[in-house]
């Protein structure tokens, strides 16, 4: 669990450990609660990884609710916002119809962290509302260590020949298909030619594991 404070609050915000259960999958390329802060949802600037939300509890402590799945924020007033009509929307509208002096008040009183998408609804907060996000600049560093950690995947042409003594191209090319199907089980694997999209060829000995590059 760590602390959390507002710069402008001296309330302290609890962020307990996220939940282990299928539906709340580890924070994404290593990044951890430990480089949350705490902000309201009116700082809360596109790019920022949105974590929890607090909400007032008993005792004067404030409930922590962490986001499922924790998205990156692209806050815009509800005025600006592009969804076509959700459940959170549609729950502000209402709110300004039951009265109509309300409608003024949208503007300083909400903000929306992000659009309605794969059947999610706006994320549509009050604008002092404290939430939990990781810095945009944080999550993109922790992207771009992620992504270099990682071997780029290509694309290889492989090339296995032998020969054989046959009578026609077709019984030639049934024994080199019953000779592969024997790898699987009584013979030893082939050598094997590689040519990356660079043209660059290694020869890799199955049998051995070693690899040479040409």
């Amino acid at each position: 669990m760590r602390t959390l404070t507002l710069v402008d609050s001296s309330d302290a915000f609890s962020l307990t450990d996220r939940p282990t259960a299928d539906d709340f999958p580890p924070l994404p390329y290593g990044l951890t609660l430990d480089d949350a802060v705490a902000v309201r949802a009116h700082e809360v600037k596109a790019g920022d990884l949105v974590l929890a939300e607090f909400a007032e509890g008993t005792g004067g402590r404030r409930r922590v609710g962490h986001v499922p799945t924790p998205y990156p924020a692209d806050p815009h007033t509800l005025r600006d916002c592009p969804c076509e009509g959700c459940e959170e929307c549609e729950d502000v509208d209402a709110w300004t119809l039951a009265e109509h002096s309300r409608v003024a008040d949208v503007s300083w009183r909400f903000v929306c962290l992000a659009p309605a998408e794969d059947d999610e609804p706006c994320a549509i907060l009050l604008r002092n509302s404290p939430m939990a996000v990781i810095p945009a600049a944080v999550a993109v560093r922790a992207q771009q260590a992620a992504e270099e950690a990682e071997p780029p995947v290509r694309t290889y042409g492989v090339m296995w020949s032998a020969d054989f003594e046959a009578s026609s191209p077709q019984e030639a090319a049934q024994l080199a298909y019953e000779q592969l199907k024997s790898y699987a089980t009584d013979a030893w694997p082939p050598v094997l030619e590689m040519t990356d999209e660079d043209g660059r060829m290694a020869v890799v000995d199955l049998n051995t594991g070693d690899g040479v590059q040409g």
